[in-house]
C-alpha cells in the first residue's frame, strides 16, 4: 500500500470522522488501533464500522458496540462478524468495501486527448450496456459530476463521476462498457475525474469492493492508493 502524505490523511479522517457524526479529532491516530473510537445511536437501523490509517470508529445502537467489544478492528472488517453480530435482527450486510485514494494529476495522455462528454445521458448509455451488479456497484449516474469517453464514433464507452463527500472528498465511480474493458479506458477516465476533483480542491476517494481484485486493480492503475476499509450492516427496524 502506498503513503498518503499526513495533510491529506488529516483531511480524510476529519471527512470520515464528520461522516459518521464524530468529533474532529476523533480518527487521529492512537497507540492501539484497537482502541476503537465508538458512537452511540439507539434510534439508527446501520450499524457503520470504519478502520483507516491505523484507527478504526464503529457506529450504532448500544447493544450492537457491546457485543462488538470482544472483537478486533480486523475482524469488525469481515461482513461475517458483522452478520453474526445482528444475526437476531435480520442484518444485511454492505461491504466490506476498501477505501483508496487519489491525490496526484495523472500524467498527461500521449497522443490525442480523448473525446469528453459531461452529459448524463451518455453515462445511461453506458449503464445499458453493463450489467447491473456493475452499474449499482458504481452509480456514476447518481453522482454530480460526469465525464464520459466518446469513440471515433462518438458512441460512449466508458464513464466516471464523483460526488462530494463531508465537503472535502470527491466519491468517484468509474464504468466500462463490457466490450471495450482491459484497453486502458477504466483507468483514463478515473484519471479524468480525479484531476477534475484536484481542481475543485478534493481529494479523489474510490470505494471497491474487498473481494473485486479488478475494480481494486483499476483504483491502483488511476492513482489511488488503499488506505482503509468500511462497511455497515442494515438490521430490521422492528428489531431496535
Amino acid at each position: 500500500m502506498g503513503l498518503v502524505d499526513s495533510h491529506h490523511l488529516d483531511i480524510i479522517r476529519l471527512a470520515w470522522s464528520r461522516e459518521l457524526g464524530l468529533p474532529d479529532d476523533a480518527l487521529a491516530t492512537r497507540p492501539d488501533a484497537d482502541d476503537r473510537t465508538v458512537r452511540v445511536d439507539d434510534d439508527t437501523d446501520t450499524i457503520r464500522f470504519l478502520r483507516l490509517g491505523g484507527t478504526s470508529a464503529l457506529v450504532g445502537p448500544r447493544w450492537a458496540i457491546e457485543r462488538a467489544d470482544g472483537h478486533t478492528a480486523e475482524e469488525l472488517t469481515e461482513s461475517a462478524t458483522l452478520l453474526a453480530l445482528t444475526q437476531d435482527r435480520s442484518g444485511r450486510c454492505a461491504g466490506p468495501v476498501v477505501l483508496a485514494y487519489g491525490t496526484d494529476y495523472q500524467d498527461p495522455v500521449t497522443g490525442p486527448p480523448p473525446l469528453v462528454s459531461h452529459e448524463r445521458d451518455h453515462v445511461r448509455q453506458v449503464e445499458a450496456a453493463c450489467p447491473p451488479d456493475d452499474v449499482a456497484e458504481a452509480r456514476v449516474a447518481e453522482r454530480e459530476q460526469w465525464f464520459t469517453i466518446l469513440d471515433d464514433a462518438q458512441q460512449p464507452v466508458g464513464c466516471a463521476g464523483y460526488t462530494e463527500f463531508q465537503g472535502f472528498l470527491a466519491d468517484v465511480g468509474v464504468l466500462t462498457a463490457p466490450e471495450f474493458r482491459r484497453r486502458g479506458l477504466g483507468a483514463t477516465v478515473a484519471g479524468i475525474a480525479t484531476d477534475d476533483a484536484l481542481d475543485a480542491g478534493l481529494i479523489a476517494q474510490c470505494r471497491s469492493p474487498r473481494d473485486n481484485p479488478a475494480s481494486r486493480a483499476l483504483a491502483a492503475r488511476a492513482g489511488y492508493r488503499e488506505l482503509g476499509t468500511y462497511a455497515e450492516v442494515t438490521i430490521s427496524r422492528r428489531t431496535l
